[in-house]
């Protein structure tokens, strides 16, 4: 057996002959790039490792670190019996330097369970946008240079430079392997092939080392570094291959477009952003911003997700191309606002300069593009349990522990203003363990998984000296997501009105009523269920929405990351909101104990907003989203034929850009058939291409659990008056 070719990371990071670990972690990678398995593969264009850096029981992964694959160890010890004890060894050298189970260390007994109650948890790994307009512009011949000026600054630094020059000729290694492989499959080849392989043998040799020369060249450098270890975020697409692609054959770069976006949604990938301005405001779309989104809306696929950045100077043409791709039903583009985006990533210490090369990462998490790491993301923090704690002095009504704080017992609070208080250390508390685990996390990752290979493509790290993940990236803010803000705001607002402010029920009658899910309390429960709702231009409940959601925004800010930034804010609920609906009790809302539908978004609890969509965004913007530098998503459901219809994409549009002038951060919009949706359920076959948007992200309806389903369903259907 020949271990250096079938656990290739392991043995170059064994066998690096150094102690640096970011140095060991390069080795492997380069090792990998020697030995790992690769394909010529003339079903696509563009060739990358389909991700053989994964077919390893060893490996290292850019959101967990060093990993171990029990399952693939496995059956490399039945497929070696004869090598069984060499191959434990590799192993258990590693378990050490397993990254998660390093962090998992970090929490105590209780704090493992506010996780599992679906409380709040907290992480440190995430998404990353590299710099791909560096790279293709550099080239790899460029980077070396770079590294070469860098280290004669810091001469302290041998082990991480020479880690990154590994990375570099780990690329080139593996572009040359797919260059031998062409020239070998070129003798014999049909001749229907022989077009493409010429073409790929001029490519590879060209790049890595120097800039493309073709959009074509761009493509395969750019899909050969973005899927190489793993694949992520592709971020300002138009803005690192617009210069490629303005200047080449429209036919020809349309359909390389093309073969692109069958990778990128064969690969899932996560989120590619088009559009936007720049520090004066000028607008910087080209010819590739409209063929994405016109491919996405001629595709309609669920992938990759696709983000279109406005701003008061986006084309008007643009503006249609996006609504128009959004009447198909794909759920994309999801649209951001440059004009409170950009603010908010000021007031953190971002300039405009760089606050405008923002992109979305993962569902819709903001980055600067190549020159940050800001966790994407670091935790997440359930608002509602916060007030579930305050309610039951810290006792969680699902496991029936006490995992929060002891705020006193909430049948002797004589004032809204004592509940609120309560109700603000719980999300205190629940905040302090998010930043303290979060950035013992970020040590974890700094000090045992850096990533040397992300450190040559994110700005600042071969400047600084330092890793990608130890301080290196120009920005080092953090990212905290949020669930259930508006059923706070709706269940603080019951409270508020029945309680204290026209005492029809005792504090102890509510929690009596909470604690028996309503059994007996049929009237409290009515009234309750049907008081005023966030999403209805409600002064009340939206007064109260606008002190929470500025609360917690204001207080995560005061904490500072390991990784040199502030703690962000903001609301990606991902596909997660029902699970931690269904981990709370019963909640003064009118919520029963069990029942999933929780907000899927910062805009109302599906369902509660009956007012129609003008009435809702009044509601919405009572909250200060120029607080919020995590992705702020609001999410609508419109029905495809009123939206499909002149008047309809009108309406939106008017809708759309008043909601941006008066300071709304984003629209995430879903356009679909309610009695589609309905049908869905119950035959699915007859729906297979059935796409949705659900917390960030698109997704094929019928491969939804059921639970997630129904949260979409009961959206509230926005109409145009």
């Amino acid at each position: 057996m020949e271990i250096e070719k079938w656990e290739p990371f392991a043995w170059g990071y064994i066998h690096a002959g150094r102690e640096d670990i970011g140095y060991r972690i390069a080795s492997g990678i380069l090792q990998w790039a020697k030995k790992g398995e690769l394909s010529l593969d003339l079903s696509h264009w563009f060739q990358w490792t389909k991700g053989s850096f994964w077919n390893q029981a060893v490996g290292y992964s850019r959101a967990d670190g060093i990993v171990l694959r029990e399952g693939k160890h496995d059956a490399e010890v039945k497929q070696f019996q004869d090598e069984e004890e060499l191959l434990n060894y590799y192993y258990d050298y590693f378990r050490p330097y397993e990254t998660l189970r390093v962090i998992s260390k970090y929490r105590t007994p209780k704090e493992e369970k506010l996780e599992i109650n679906k409380c709040c948890w907290a992480a440190g790994g995430g998404h990353s946008n590299p710099d791909y307009e560096m790279l293709l512009r550099l080239g790899t011949e460029g980077i070396r240079a770079k590294i070469g000026r860098f280290r004669k600054i810091h001469t302290d630094k041998a082990d991480f430079y020479d880690g990154l020059l590994l990375c570099v000729e780990a690329v080139e290694t593996v572009a040359d392997r797919f260059k031998a492989m062409a020239e070998e499959r070129l003798v014999g080849a049909q001749e229907e092939e022989k077009a493409l392989l010429t073409r790929l043998i001029e490519t590879f040799e060209r790049i890595p080392r120097k800039k493309p020369r073709s959009f074509f060249e761009a493509c395969q450098f750019f899909w050969l570094c973005f899927s190489f270890i793993d694949i992520d975020s592709p971020g300002l697409f138009d803005y690192a291959l617009g210069e490629y692609y303005e200047n080449d054959d429209p036919t020809d770069r349309y359909a390389c477009l093309g073969q692109l976006w069958e990778l990128f949604h064969e690969t899932r990938t996560w989120n590619l952003c088009v559009g936007g301005s720049d520090e004066f405001g000028n607008d910087r779309s080209c010819a590739l911003t409209y063929d994405v989104l016109r491919l996405a809306g001629e595709m309609q696929y669920d992938t990759p997700n696709l983000t279109f950045r406005v701003h008061p100077g986006t084309p008007e043409d643009l503006w249609a191309l996006a609504v128009q791709t959004l009447g198909t039903g794909i759920g994309m583009p999801a649209i951001y606002n440059d004009e409170c985006v950009c603010p908010a990533l000021e007031a953190i210490g971002v300039p405009p300069s760089d606050a405008h090369l923002y992109c979305m990462n993962g569902c819709n998490q903001i980055d600067i593009f190549g020159k940050s790491h800001m966790g994407l993301e670091d935790g997440e923090i359930s608002v509602v349990k916060a007030l579930e704690f305050a309610l039951f002095d810290g006792v969680c009504q699902f496991s029936h522990e006490k995992l929060g704080l002891s705020t006193g017992d909430a049948r002797q609070f004589t004032s809204f203003d004592e509940l609120m208080e309560a109700y603000k250390q719980q999300i205190e508390y629940m905040g302090e363990y998010i930043v303290r685990t979060s950035n013992a996390a970020q040590r974890v990752f700094a000090e045992m998984a850096p990533n040397p290979w992300k450190s040559i493509m994110v700005q600042g790290c071969i400047e600084k000296g330092l890793d990608y993940k130890n301080r290196g990236p120009i920005y080092g803010h953090a990212q905290v997501l949020t669930e259930g803000l508006p059923d706070t705001a709706d269940a603080l607002a019951a409270v508020k009105h029945y309680v204290f402010d026209e005492k029809k029920y005792t504090m102890a009658q509510l929690i009596d009523a909470l604690e028996k899910d309503f059994e007996g309390y049929d009237d409290l429960y009515q009234d309750v269920k049907h008081w005023h709702k966030f999403g209805n231009d409600e002064e009340d409940v939206d007064a109260l929405y606008a002190e929470i959601t500025d609360h917690l925004y204001r207080f995560f800010q005061t904490k500072q990351t390991f990784r040199g930034g502030v703690f962000g804010v903001g609301c990606s609920t991902f596909h997660r909101a029902p699970n931690y609906g269904y981990h709370c009790g019963a909640l003064p809302n009118g919520k029963k104990k069990g029942e999933r539908l929780l907000a899927d978004s910062i805009g109302a609890s599906p369902g509660c907003d009956t007012c129609g969509p003008t009435a809702l965004l009044n509601s919405v913007l009572r909250g200060n989203q120029y607080l919020a530098t995590s992705g702020n998503v609001m999410q609508m459901k419109f029905d495809k034929a009123q939206f499909n219809s002149p008047t309809g994409r009108q309406a939106f549009l008017a809708l759309a850009k008043t909601y941006f002038n008066e300071g709304g951060q984003t629209l995430q919009v879903n356009v679909v058939s309610p009695e589609e949706l309905l049908d869905a359920q119950v035959h699915p076959e007859l729906h297979q291409n059935l796409i949705v948007r659900v917390g960030g992200f698109s997704q094929y309806f019928v491969k939804l659990p059921f639970h997630l389903q129904d949260n979409i369903i009961h959206r509230s259907m926005n109409a145009f008056a």
